[in-house]
């Protein structure tokens, strides 16, 4: 793959060798995918869920930040 940008490569790739963890989290019988921002806090990454409106509540939407307990 070629990319043609007028920017810096260290720029282009910036943050590439990041590794990031993820966590899968179950809240009100929906699972989630989060990546851990804190203690019991994290940021949430993907929703697996089959039920379509679990995609339609924002309390779910991917990049919101949310508090939940590690038992």
């Amino acid at each position: 793959m070629l990319l043609y940008t007028s920017m810096p490569i260290e720029m282009v790739l910036e943050g590439m060798d990041k590794k990031y963890e993820y966590k899968e989290i179950e809240i009100g019988g929906v699972k989630l995918v989060i990546e851990p921002i804190g203690v019991n806090q994290g940021k949430i990454v993907q929703l697996l869920s089959t039920n379509p409106q679990d995609f339609l509540n924002p309390n779910f939407a991917p990049g919101k930040i949310i508090n939940f307990s590690a038992n």
